[in-house]
């Protein structure tokens, strides 16, 4: 296993953590307000989803050069997006995040497009069932669905996945039935703070439940019940963290340091090696959760997402044909 603390002075930008500071403190100013410090689970999970859904209408626009694609067909639904300059022939499906009870294409268009262009690849997007009108293990069957659309439809491609939060936990859980369905595996994954446990019982959980920014450690068991459907907290459907994590191929991890889900990611990264497989675990220090979403502002967010395109960057065939 391949740890890395990533270390901010290597970041050639003076300002960078003023930057960084400013958007953090705003951050727990919104989601973790000092009226939430006493509320129950119920109340503090609706307030992260009232969060989440206000601010929808103030993210980032996808600039004019941005192509996107509705998609529902073969019981695949979500967005293909792309930038200038991307690939048919590199595919990364990406699954949002949002604890399993916010999120769509939509809200991401922005963040595909930023892979896209970082990485020269046609991003695709996955709509799923959100909890609790949709329980597990619909969303997995939708992703699986997906990602059998996505290889007929481009059945040459090099193909990666990825997610983040929710989603990253939901990519994972989808890796694990591929391998087991024994469909033909992507090349790689990419993974930002996934959320493998939906038990809750990593260290990191307690230990920084008040450093945590953004998640709030004592709604995860309210949120997990809401997703888990009749599946236990710790069937390996809904926390892949405690399947079989042999055959599987190489995978990125990126969680920050105070993050309540830190030890999600350290976790796997432990089990996966222990199985014999490739994981790179980078952990950053004074990052808020899914930091990348910043990249307009915040330099961290920028290299992060060029880390994912340099982790992939070996797994690409030469490109043969442009968009």
């Amino acid at each position: 296993m391949h740890i890395q603390f990533v270390e901010n002075k290597d970041i050639r930008d003076e300002n960078m953590s003023i930057r960084l500071w400013f958007v953090k403190r705003q951050i727990g100013k919104i989601f973790r307000p000092k009226s939430m410090r006493d509320a129950t689970p119920q109340r503090i999970g609706q307030h992260f989803l009232d969060v989440l859904t206000n601010l929808e209408g103030k993210m980032p626009k996808v600039p004019k050069d941005g192509v996107i694609e509705h998609v529902n067909e073969d019981g695949a639904l979500g967005d293909w997006i792309w930038a200038p300059g991307a690939s048919k022939d590199r595919v990364f499906y990406y699954i949002h995040g949002g604890g399993y009870v916010w999120g769509s294409p939509k809200a991401y268009h922005d963040f595909g497009y930023l892979l896209s262009k970082a990485c020269g690849a046609r991003v695709f997007l996955l709509d799923y069932g959100l909890s609790p009108e949709t329980k597990a293990p619909t969303q997995l069957h939708q992703s699986l669905a997906a990602y059998d659309y996505i290889k007929k439809k481009y059945p040459k491609a090099n193909l990666v996945i990825g997610g983040d939060s929710a989603g990253g936990g939901l990519a994972h859980s989808m890796l694990i039935a591929i391998r087991d369905s024994e469909r033909e595996l992507p090349l790689a994954s990419a993974l930002i703070a996934p959320w493998v446990d939906i038990t809750g019982s990593g260290d990191s959980a307690k230990e920084n439940l008040w450093k945590d920014v953004l998640l709030d450690a004592r709604a995860i068991v309210h949120g997990a019940d809401q997703f888990r459907g009749e599946f236990a907290a710790d069937d390996p459907v809904v926390s892949p963290l405690f399947a079989d994590q042999a055959g599987l191929p190489p995978i990125l991890m990126q969680v920050g340091e105070e993050e309540i889900l830190r030890d999600d990611s350290v976790r796997l990264a432990e089990k996966i090696t222990a199985a014999g497989g490739t994981a790179k675990l980078d952990i950053w220090p004074k990052v808020y959760h899914v930091w990348h979403r910043s990249a307009a502002i915040v330099p961290e967010s920028r290299r992060a997402i060029k880390d994912i395109a340099n982790f992939f960057e070996p797994f690409w065939a030469p490109r043969q044909e442009n968009l």
